[in-house]
């Protein structure tokens, strides 16, 4: 099916039969990079892919691009797709919106997957990191993504995927500044989601990589191994989609 501009303006594609499996990229990503995922998942699943705002072929939304925004307008493209329940998996950016919506729509959320992504709201250094990195991008937009995707990379590996990081940098480019800046903005402004992630009974999962620098895999096995949450640790940084494609596919497949 060819992407699809609906009521909520978000662009989307659908792929095979069963339960809706909703796969939402990440900060400078888009549904691209779930591609090499949907021959799997889609044998028994309903798989949505969607570029989120300011992303891909969607436009940037008035204002910052809030999670709780995108969630709503996620809602939207179900209402309009007769989706009435759904699972997610989000990596990086894309859980904290499948967490906003399992806030805002708890009775249609089943399961959320988080992918090198926290239920835990920006720390003040880190909304510190998010200013310092809008203003280098006003600067020179192309550098500042050039040097934010290779970090993505665990260093070890960062010469075997030579090429997938030019590529990854080449999509990241195709986003535009003004949804950096909204997206920077509103990943800053994103609440507080750890007793919801504690207390939730849907479905919850977490794919770490044991070498990403932005999410601590040790701290978070600390801090949820004990509230029902099931965390699978994988050898990689921040882009394990990439990294290490295998085992993320076979753990999808039991999602």
């Amino acid at each position: 099916m060819k992407p699809t501009k609906v009521q909520s303006n978000l662009f989307y594609e659908e792929f095979g039969r069963g339960d809706t499996l909703c796969l939402l990229h990440g900060f400078l990503e888009n549904r691209k990079m779930w591609l090499p995922f949907i021959e799997q998942l889609s044998l028994n699943n309903h798989i949505i892919i969607v570029d989120l705002p300011g992303h891909g072929n969607t436009e940037v939304l008035s204002g910052d691009n809030t999670m709780s925004k995108m969630a709503v307008a996620l809602q939207d493209l179900f209402d309009n797709l007769g989706v009435t329940q759904v699972k997610f998996v989000g990596h990086s950016m894309g859980g904290y919106v499948a967490l906003a919506f399992a806030a805002l729509f708890p009775e249609k959320t089943m399961g959320v997957c988080l992918l090198n992504s926290t239920p835990e709201a920006d720390t003040d250094a880190r909304k510190e990191l998010r200013q310092h990195g809008i203003a280098v991008a006003q600067k020179n937009y192309k550098a500042m993504i050039s040097m934010s995707v290779a970090n993505l990379f665990s260093k070890e590996l960062r010469v075997k995927f030579k090429e997938e990081i030019s590529y990854t940098k080449e999509e990241a480019l195709k986003t535009p500044i003004e949804g950096y800046i909204a997206c920077q903005n509103g990943m800053s402004l994103r609440f507080e989601n750890t007793v919801l992630w504690k207390q939730a009974h849907f479905k919850k999962w977490m794919i770490l990589g044991d070498q990403d620098t932005l999410i601590s895999a040790e701290k978070m096995q600390e801090n949820f191994d004990d509230f029902d949450v099931e965390i699978n640790v994988l050898a990689g940084g921040h882009m394990l989609t990439i990294e290490n494609f295998d085992a993320v596919l076979a753990l999808l497949l039991n999602f």
